[in-house]
Order: C-alpha cells, then structure tokens, then sequence
C-alpha cells in the first residue's frame, strides 16, 4: 500500500511490535482530520504486523452502530486469524453480560445496565492473557470515536490489566468531530501509556509525490499546485483528481478536470463528518458568499449555535476560506451531487432572505433565476432593476437572462413592458432573438407614449413600411425623449435606407415652429440628447451626400461620444461618414477605437457592426489579408441571418477581399449565402451587388458583371447618393466593357464619373483617373496614371495603387521602357499579399485600341481578341511589348515550351505575324 508523507508515522508504529515485553509504551492513537489517511496508515501498519507473526484483531467501528451493544468486541473477536474455540468462547461471554440474550417477544435484549459486568471483563481479559502469552496480540479498532459505550469500557479495562501482556492497541480517531462519547473523552485520553500520531492534509510535496506515481514529471509539475488547491492535501480527493484526470475529464483551458469520481469523493469525504456539516456545505456552495451563521440557520431551519459549529469545523478542515468553499471544482462537485429540486428550493428561500435583508438586486436576483419560479410582488421589480443595473455595466449575459426570468414569471400587458426591455438588450447579442418578440410587441404602446425604440429593429430586419409608419406617428413632436429617439431613428434610416430617408432627416429634428437645429449650425433642440446634436447634419449627408459640414459634425460626435446604447446610432453614422467621403485614414483610426470598445462592452452586436465598418475601410485601403479576417470576425459574432439587411456590409468586404487575393472559391462560398429580399432596399445590397460584379469580372463572366455594376448604378442614382466615393460601380463597368471591347461605353462611363467625383474624394478621383486613362492615347494615359497614383497613395488605398502601377508598368512596356516597366510591376506587386496576387492579374487595354487611337481602333483584329484565353492575352502583350519567349516564361512563371505553344495559337486566331502583333490592342 503507497503512502505519502507518513514514513516517520509507520515507524513509530512499528516500534511498538519491538517492544512487546515492556510495561507502559503499549498503544497508539493514530488522530487527524477527515481524510488525512489514517485508516490507510493502520491497515499499512497491520499488514505489517501480520507478517511479523502479530495476532491482529481488527474491528471498524461505525456511526450506524454506534448503539449496538458489544459491536466493537464482536468484531474483534471475529476476526479470522482468531482460533474458532476461542471465538466461541468470548462470545458466550459477551452473551452472558446480556448481549444478545433473547427477550420475551424473542428479539435480542439490551444489557440490564449501561456498565459491562465484572465477570464478563474479567472473562475477556483471561482469554486476552492467554492469547498474548502465546504470541503478541495486536487490538486495531477504526474510527474507534463511532465505537459503542460498552466496548469501550471492556477495552479499558482489558488494557490497564494487561499492561505486562504483549497486548498493542492502535486506534483511530477524528479531531474533527464532536459527537464523541464520554469514555473515549476521558478516561482513554488520560493513559499514559498511549502514543499519540497526528496527521495533517498532504504538503504540496506529498500532493506531487502522489502525482508522480501516476503521470509524468512535465504534468506532475503543472498540475501540482492546482491539485494541492483543490483538494486541501486530503488524499482521497487528490486520487479521485487523478483519476479524472487520467479517464480524460472534459475541462475548460487552464481549469482543473474534476469530474465524477471528484464528485463522488467530496460527497463521501462531508458525509464522514457528522450531520448537519453536509447541510451547511450544500447551503454555502448554494449561497456562493459568506453568510453570518444566523442567516444559514435561518435558510436551514436549525439553531445558529448548530449551524456555527458545522461552519467551524469546515473551516479548520479547510474546505471553507473565508465563507467560502475554497475552489470552485469544490463547489461544483457540492453542487452536482444535491437533488435538482433541493437545489431550486434552496435558491428560492435565499433569494426571499436575501431581498428581506436588502441584499443587493443582483444577487438576489441571481438566485431567483436559478430557482427558476419564485411567487412574490417583489420578484419582477427586483430583476428589472438586477438586469438594468447589469446591463449599465456592461454586463449583458446576465442581464439579458433576468430579463428573460422577469419575462417568464409575468403576463398580460407587465409581459409586453419586460417583453419590451428584453428587446433592447438581446440586440446587444443577437438581433436574431429580436424577430421573434417584434410582433409580440405590435401595437404595445409604452406608458409614456414612446414607441419609437422598436424603429431600430424594424429598419435593421427589412420591416421598414413599419417602422415608417410608427415614425410619421411621431414626427414634429417636441419632448425632449420623444425628439431623442426620433433622431435616432432617423439616422439608422439614412445609414440603412438613405432613398426613403432622403427628405426626412432636417424635418424631423427641427423644433416646431423655430426652425432651428441641434447642429453646429444652431442652436441644440431643448433635452435632445448631447450625442445627437447634430444628427440631422449625418442624416441629410448620408441620405443626400450634400452637407459640407458634416465632416466635421461627425469628427466632433466621434470625439466627444463614448459608446453606449444611445450613441451607438450617431457613432455609426458619422463613421460611415468619415469612409463615404474618403476619410480612411480617420475612419481606420476611429474603427480601431470602436472595435476595442465595443469588445470592452461585452456587446457581439455593436462589435460586429464596427468591425464590418473596419473591414470596409481596411479593403479600400488594400489591406486584404485584415478586410477578410474582419469580415469573418463580424460573421462569426452574429450569425448571416441575425444581421438582417446589413449582411451585405460584411459580405460585400470578404467578397471584395477574397477576389482580389484570388480565392474565387472562398467568395463563390460567401456569396452563396441566402440573403433578405428587403437587402437590396438598403445602402448594405448597393455594396453587395458592387463585390458580386467583382466576383463576375474575375471568373470573366463580363455580362454578369454589368448587370451588377449598373443594378448598383441604379440604386444609387434613385436614391440620389450616385458618387463614386460610397461606390465606383462606374469603374467596374469601365473593367467590363474594356474586356467585351466596347471602346464607346467606356468613355462614356469615364467621362461621367469624371463629372460626378468631388475633388476632396481623393480615393474616388483616383480610381476614376485611372479609368479616364483607359480611353486615352499612350501620352495622355501615363500623365492620368501619374495623377492617380499620386491620389491613391495619398489616400492610402494600396490597392488601388499596386492596379495603377500595374497600368503604368504595361504603358512603359509599349512605350518601349521594359526596365521601368519591370520595376513598377515590382512596386506593385509589393504592395499587396501574395507572390502573384490575383488582383494584378486581370489586366487593362496595353494600348489606346480602347479607344483613342484612329489608328488602331478599327483594326480588324479587335473582333478575334475575345477568341484569345487570358492566359493567350497575357503572353500575347507581353511578345507585342518586345519580351522574349524566355522573359515572358520568366515573367509568368510558366516554361517557353507553353510560351510557344501560347504564341502558336495566338498567331493562328488572329491571322498575324510576331511583328504584327505590336499593332494589337490586347490586355495583359
């Protein structure tokens, strides 16, 4: 048998069978708490002694008999090493004294008194003496503090008399209980003769020692410390915790694997204690807190004196530190092993003493809900207040699941004014959960008259015809609540559905009667909230794109706004704005700022939302490889179907992101997700239906692609925000067309979005520069191209940086520079993720055959070149630029054998020779 920690104690036991002779040194007590091993360190003992040639009679003394008159000596004299004459013989002693003689109603009587008869000690003790005169005799009793009134006496005297005998006597007892009798108090504590061995937890040292019988010396060293501070050292819950751990226990990372055998070994290890320690430690692990004993006598039922002392001898134990069970896989394993119902009953009487004692709302709370039914006027005000006060701090699990509790427990029109607030904070989660208590909701009118706040949830699910309706109730009026959420309304409105909100927003957030406005450009509406001064300026520009103040509007709310519920609408709408105005570098900064808030915020939706605005902003500015991972991120918080019709902002970036790095299967994915019908009303399906032409161009599905680019284009145009800064469906199309070689709609796109940009868009005027440059002449192309790099790389829009210095490298190509051709083509290359990013693989016109030059536009190849595979083009351009087969292989990563293959093919579609090529308007 393996002990740990107990060499010293063994031996000292042993010493006794060396001495057996000698008067005086007869006995030992083998003392400690519960669990510290004693019985192990006895029956290791008595194993030993055995082998020595010892007469061991054994006894187990038991609280279920403690009341069983001779029970301890009838075990004794039991025992199998004893000779059967023998046994027989002390047995009709015991007999004699009245143990076991029959009554009249023939069941077995009591003793006629509570003393053992002097002839029955006196005949016990001359079969004792003759035992002892023919070998030692060892008396080993367990748990000897549960051993009968009646045994006691009889070993008493058997060892005051047989002092001079080889008699040993080892015993065992706990420290920890206080049910023990009379006898064992006194008179037993007052021999001499007796060696007292007390034993404690297992160190730190013994736990690892245990540990390294088992497992290996990396685990014994990382699990030690964590073993020792669950267990308390006690031996048996440091086996049941290797146990688990070796059957492979599920755990959360960096959490102890107690599972059932712990579970078992804590209940078995409170119930050794006497009643009512297990009732209290159910009570506590319940409570979770410290609690004053008369508090837990009352949650009880019992005396505060009884529930003390049960609290006491937990505590020396060291299950309990500081009020509290001293780890939670302690607590957990309390826990599971008290009866669900006994549990709940347990919650609800806590819950009622708590909130009788003015405990605050949300640990009441907290046991009212996992009671989960508690019948009282109280209940409900109590979890509104819990989930309000939760939800402040941000803490919006639990208070979401109050919330819930409240809903529950209430009915009627109480049920809809919960249903209400339930509303608002599940969105801070899921705005999926939302759907299914909107129409519960329908025609709730709060007491105030202020209805407005399920607005938000209507515009973001596609309910728009009803979210319009409750907003038109509403317009014009004048309290400072009720302008408050109309502002609100108004700017998700516009963000979301800027062609039904493009006449509204300046209405609504006047004052009636004194046309004033809460903007920097007047003065603030009367109780408008701070955070929504100026909201009408947002509104109009997102709604209309017409407000040159808003910019500053909205570095002003981005500034002085911290992020809550109330500022998320204007936060969100002036960020939008900082990115339609091509603001990225404000807006990546702002994003950054948001998206760590928001996480601090415990709120996945907000968290989503910003970082589907962030991923907008990273993919313009070319960083792909973050614009994917954000997009996912967004996707991952809240689920494609609980963002409604603003799915389309994360999907739009992942699509936009994944095509331009090549990962056309990874997009086709993305857009095979199934979306709201009301999404394409929405600012989100305008970005949507841009990517997907994205996706068309790439997998040169040219048709597809200009539906999508001018489907976008009329969106936009009918909702009156038709700029290239929210979209450049325009060089899209220009991409399109200059593949299907249509040269007159090409300018005529280019020449339209040159009207249309804004020379303070420099991201938008860069894109269209370089779509202007298309339609030009070789000259007048590379001065455009300059132009837009230059504008490009001042906004930060790598991306569209690295396909202008790809035009420029394919300008100085034809214009005979192969070596800066060969640098730019480098440059760009550098700027975005890759070795051959898939971005700079769909090319432009190499010449003005795109319609500039007389020359070469009518040339009677231009009809054969879309007969040419992109890979046929790829080399073609680059043998008309003067490379040769062993560059172009070089170039393209391909071998001049599939060079000349290319060139063969190319040659015979378009009916040219090599130097013919040259006057070829083909793409690269």
């Amino acid at each position: 048998m393996l002990l740990i920690e107990r060499n010293d104690e063994l031996a000292a036991l042993q010493g006794l069978l060396g001495i057996s002779r000698q008067a005086g040194y007869k006995g030992a007590v083998i003392s400690g708490g519960i669990g510290t091993g004693k019985t192990a360190l006895l029956r290791a003992f008595t194993d030993r002694a055995l082998d020595s040639g010892v007469l061991v009679l054994c006894a187990v003394a038991s609280r279920v008999e403690r009341n069983v008159p001779f029970g301890v000596l009838e075990q004794l004299f039991r025992s199998p090493d004893l000779p059967a004459a023998v046994s027989e013989r002390a047995m009709r002693w015991l007999e004699s004294g009245g143990w076991n003689a029959p009554g009249l109603d023939g069941a077995a009587a009591a003793p006629v008194a509570d003393q053992v008869p002097t002839l029955v000690l006196r005949g016990i003790w001359q079969i004792l003496h003759e035992l002892a005169d023919h070998r030692p005799v060892l008396i080993s009793v367990d748990e000897v503090h549960y051993a009968d009134e009646l045994s006691l006496q009889c070993l008493l005297y058997l060892i005051r008399r047989l002092r001079s005998a080889r008699l040993h006597v080892v015993f065992t007892e706990s420290s920890q209980l206080n049910g023990m009798n009379a006898t064992l108090h006194g008179e037993f504590n007052d021999e001499e003769f007796f060696h007292r061995i007390r034993l404690e937890p297992l160190t730190k040292a013994g736990v690892a020692e245990m540990l390294a019988v088992h497992l290996d010396e990396d685990a014994v060293d990382d699990l030690a410390p964590t073993f020792h501070e669950v267990s308390a050292g006690y031996p048996i819950l440091v086996q049941a915790l290797i146990e688990d751990f070796r059957a492979g226990s599920p755990s959360l990372p960096g959490e102890i694997a107690a599972g059932e055998e712990f579970r078992r070994a804590v209940l078995r290890f409170l119930h050794r204690f006497e009643p009512p320690v297990i009732e209290v430690a159910r009570a506590i692990a319940v409570l979770d807190r410290p609690a004053p004993g008369a508090l837990l006598g009352r949650l009880l039922g019992m005396d505060v004196e009884s529930t003390v002392q049960a609290v006491n001898l937990l505590t020396a134990a060291e299950v309990l530190v500081n009020g509290c069970l001293r780890h939670p896989a302690l607590r957990a394993a309390v826990l599971g092993g008290t009866p669900a119902t006994a549990r709940r009953a347990t919650h609800g009487r806590i819950a009622e003493l708590l909130h009788n004692e003015g405990v605050a709302a949300p640990e009441v709370a907290s046991h009212i809900v996992a009671a989960e039914r508690v019948d009282a006027p109280w209940v409900l005000p109590i979890l509104r207040e819990a989930a309000d006060y939760l939800l402040a701090r941000d803490e919006v699990d639990e208070g979401v699941s109050y919330l819930r509790a409240a809903y529950r427990m209430s009915d009627g029109r109480q049920r809809q004014e919960i249903a209400s607030r339930l509303v608002n904070a599940e969105w801070r989660v899921d705005p999926g959960t939302v759907l299914r208590r909107l129409d519960e909701l329908s025609g709730y009118v709060p007491d105030d008259g202020d209805d407005l706040a399920s607005t938000t949830y209507l515009l973001w699910h596609g309910r728009l015809t009803e979210a319009l309706d409750i907003i038109d109730g509403h317009t014009g009026r004048e309290e400072a609540e009720g302008l408050t959420e109309l502002a609100t309304a108004g700017l998700w409105g516009a963000y979301l559905y800027p062609g039904r909100f493009k006449d509204a927003p300046i209405e609504w957030c006047t004052v009636p009667g004194t046309g004033r406005r809460p903007s920097g450009a007047g003065p603030a509406a009367p109780g408008l909230s701070p955070e929504l001064y100026g909201a009408d300026l947002l509104m109009a520009e997102l709604a209309r794109g017409d407000q040159p103040t808003a910019l500053n509007c909205a570095e002003s709310i981005l500034e002085g706004c911290r992020l809550n519920a109330r500022t998320l609408a204007p936060l969100t709408a002036a960020l939008a704005v900082l990115i339609y105005n091509d603001r990225l570098d404000e807006a990546s900064a702002w994003s950054d700022s948001l998206l760590a808030e928001a996480a601090d915020r415990q709120s996945p939706t907000w968290h989503a939302l910003f970082a589907a605005e962030r991923a907008l902003v990273q993919v313009r500015q070319g960083h792909l490889a973050g614009a994917e991972s954000l997009a996912g991120i967004a996707l991952q918080l809240i689920s494609p179907e609980s963002w409604g019709v603003a799915v389309g902002l994360p999907l739009s970036s992942l699509v936009l992101a994944r095509v331009a790095m090549g990962n056309l299967a990874g997009a086709a994915q993305v857009l095979d997700h199934p979306l709201p019908e009301a999404m394409f009303q929405s600012r989100m399906g305008a970005h949507y239906l841009y990517a997907r032409g994205r996706f068309h161009l790439a997998t040169e599905r040219y048709c597809a692609a200009l539906h999508d680019f001018h489907a976008c284009g009329r969106l936009m145009s009918d909702w009156g925000i038709d700029q290239p800064a929210v979209e450049p469906w325009r060089s899209g199309a220009i991409e399109a067309y200059l593949r299907l070689g249509e040269a007159e709609e090409v300018r005529r796109l280019a020449e339209e979005q040159l009207r249309l940009v804004r020379p303070d868009h420099r991201r938008a005027l860069g894109l269209t520069l370089r779509s202007r440059a298309a339609t030009c002449r070789l000259e007048e192309r590379s001065m455009l191209l300059d132009k837009a790099a230059k504008l490009l790389q001042e906004c930060g829009d790598r991306l569209g940086l690295a396909q202008t210095l790809t035009d420029q490298s394919r300008v100085a190509e034809l214009a005979g520079e192969p070596e800066r051709a060969r640098d730019l083509a480098r440059e760009a290359r550098a700027l975005v993720p890759g070795d051959r990013p898939a971005v700079l693989d769909h090319p432009r016109g190499d010449d003005a055959g795109h319609g500039a030059s007389p020359a070469t536009a009518t040339l009677p190849h231009n009809h054969l070149i879309t007969e040419l595979s992109r890979a046929e083009r790829r080399v073609a351009a680059l043998a008309a630029a003067g490379y040769t087969n062993r560059e172009i292989s070089e170039k393209l990563y391909i071998t001049v054998s599939t060079v000349e293959q290319h060139l063969t093919r190319v040659y015979r579609k378009l009916n040219v020779k090599r130097i013919e090529l040259q006057t070829v308007p083909l793409e690269y």
